[in-house]
Order: C-alpha cells, then sequence, then structure tokens
C-alpha cells in the first residue's frame, strides 16, 4: 500500500459481526468508513460504533433523495468494502423485500462504488457475506464444497445466490473490482442469541422434539471467527475472486446439541421426534417462527478445507465452548 492508510467501507455496521470487524480494522490502522440506514437523530444505533468511525447514511435500495449521493460519498477512494448488510428473516420480509434489499442492493453499492472511483482507476475489494443456506436446506449424506450446486431453498437463500451472482458480474466487467464471497453458517455469539434462548426453554420445559431422528447435521460459526474469516479474505491476494464456506467445521447433529444443552440444564433431554411435515404445521403452537424451524430441520455438513488451505482459516472455538456462555446467561435470566 506503500504507507497509504488503507479505507474500509462497511455496510451491516451495527450487526454483531459488523461490530467485531471494525473493532479489528481498526486496530489494524484503517480508516473505517459505515453505513447506517437510518440517522443518528432517530436512532441511537450509532452509539455502538467506535468514535473514529466516519458515519453515512444511506438506504441501500435508495428510497430516498441522498441516498444515491451519499452512497456514492461513501464508496470514494476505498480499498475495501465489507458488504454485510441484509435482510435476513423469510418469516419477517416477503420475497420482494429480500430481493430488494439483499439483491437489488448489492447492486446499488457496486454501482455507486463503480461511479464513484471510475474517474481513478481505485481498485476495490468487495468481501461479500453470503450464507452457507443457498445449498439448500436439506443435503443429506453430502459433503457440500464451494462446487456443490447451488439448490436455494427459501426466498432468502435466493436472494443472496442472486447476489453473488450480481458481484461476480461485476467484477467480471471491470477489471479494477474484486472480490471475495464468504458462505457463512449460522452464527452464535453474544449478538446472536434470542433464537438459542429460545430453544433452550423448549429443552427445559420438555417441549422439544427432534424434527424427524435429530441426527440431522448443522453448521455454526461463532460471530468472532466469521469475523477473523473477513480479515483473512482481505489480508489475502489467493482470496480474489474467490469462493470459501466459513463454519466451525464440526458436523453437530441436533440430538447431540439437544444432549449437552439438557444435561447442562439439569432436565432429560428430548426422546420424541416428530415428522418434517407435521413440525412444519404445528411450529407456531410453540413460537417457532420459519427461519429457526429451517435451522433445526436442516441437514447440511459443510467442507472448509480451501479456506484453511488458501486463506489460513483454523476455527478454535465451538459451540460446546462458547455455547457454555450463552447457557450460563439463560440461567441468570430467568433467576
Amino acid at each position: 500500500m506503500n504507507g497509504k492508510k488503507r479505507i474500509d467501507l462497511v455496510t451491516g455496521a451495527t450487526t454483531g459481526l459488523g461490530k467485531l470487524l471494525i473493532k479489528r480494522l481498526i486496530d489494524k490502522g484503517d480508516e473505517v468508513r459505515v453505513i447506517l440506514q437510518t440517522h443518528p437523530s432517530v436512532s441511537s444505533e450509532w452509539k455502538t460504533l467506535p468514535p473514529k468511525v466516519e458515519i453515512y447514511v444511506v438506504d441501500l435500495t435508495l428510497i430516498n433523495e441522498a441516498d444515491q449521493q451519499n452512497l456514492e460519498r461513501a464508496c470514494s477512494g476505498v480499498d475495501n468494502i465489507f458488504h454485510i448488510a441484509g435482510a435476513v428473516y423469510n418469516y419477517r420480509y416477503t420475497s420482494e423485500q429480500l430481493l430488494n434489499v439483499n439483491a437489488f442492493g448489492t447492486e446499488n453499492l457496486l454501482n455507486a462504488c463503480t461511479n464513484a472511483n471510475k474517474k481513478s482507476a481505485q481498485k476495490v475489494h468487495v468481501i461479500f457475506a453470503s450464507s452457507s443456506s443457498v445449498y439448500g436446506y436439506r443435503r443429506p449424506n453430502e459433503v457440500l464444497t464451494e462446487e456443490s450446486q447451488l439448490k436455494p431453498g427459501s426466498p432468502y437463500s435466493e436472494s443472496k445466490v442472486i447476489a453473488e451472482q450480481i458481484l461476480q458480474s461485476f467484477s467480471e466487467a471491470n477489471s479494477n473490482m474484486d472480490y471475495t464471497i464468504l458462505r457463512l453458517s449460522t452464527f452464535y455469539g453474544e449478538d446472536y442469541k434470542s433464537s438459542f434462548n429460545k430453544v433452550f426453554k423448549l429443552i427445559e420445559s420438555g417441549k422439544a422434539m427432534y424434527v424427524g431422528d435429530g441426527k440431522n447435521h448443522i453448521s455454526l460459526i461463532h460471530e468472532s471467527e466469521a469475523a477473523d474469516a473477513m480479515i483473512l479474505a482481505y489480508e489475502s491476494k489467493q482470496s480474489l475472486n474467490k469462493v470459501y464456506n466459513i463454519c466451525d467445521g464440526i458436523p453437530y447433529t441436533v440430538k447431540e446439541l439437544f444432549t449437552t444443552v439438557a444435561k447442562s440444564l439439569g432436565v432429560s433431554p428430548p426422546s420424541r421426534g416428530i415428522p418434517s411435515a407435521l413440525a412444519r404445521i404445528t411450529r407456531r403452537i410453540i413460537d417457532i417462527n420459519y427461519d429457526e424451524y429451517e435451522f433445526v430441520a436442516s441437514d447440511r455438513t459443510i467442507s472448509i478445507e480451501k479456506a484453511k488451505k488458501e486463506l489460513g482459516f483454523n476455527p478454535k472455538t465451538s459451540i460446546y465452548k462458547e455455547g457454555i456462555q450463552l447457557l450460563e446467561e439463560y440461567k441468570r435470566s430467568r433467576q
């Protein structure tokens, strides 16, 4: 970089992943810009950010008159864009909203970056937070690599596939734009605990059941190690124009996890299974939303060998270690 301070732009800055990533970038001495959807005068979310960041107020769907101009200003001269922002939940958003935010919002960001830097020929590296859900929810008896067929099974995962394609197309058409796509598994950690607390409560009350026999595999990633993966991608030239699976590499089964939780809570583990079709119908009775159902019913084994080899990604924690903290916080919350 010839002594030049790197300039980074982070979308989704107030998410758990965003905040952890920003801290790492500031510690490296980078200049960090962030995009907030809501003006600081309306929302206090900005207070969770370090004082050194430069804030730009932009809705990536460009619904406000100033959004386009502010977005181009935010992108001007940047070296790296960490695109984390998105609409995540199928139960909360319509298909149109998910597409508009995740796919068209990504397109708007890349257009703004291209327009803002076309005179200077600035090289930009876009690190995109995609999702392992692009492979579909149920892929039993497979080990999914980055070359596995994509089978999105929900409006959310479909919007992520389209966003990936948009990013790849922009990079192919623009020699000054590189990308790294990280297909992140389900997060756990301090900022991603509400759904886990719901499962803890169901297990403790004896209402939890397996979807099927409970031997289905799920993949997880701690929020801090997801941030580590983004930093590794940003530091590695080998990551340019590549796709990587990111999880902790452990093929958990739901039965194993539920049994571990039950033991910690001092209750008997679930002993009953329920057919998938019936579970989908009855999930609302126990206050399980669509996305939580798909998580406990999913069956995916994800390979991270490519990320290990090319990025040096080496996850050191697991839900068995960090989950203890989540469980202890849950126990304290009900005392």
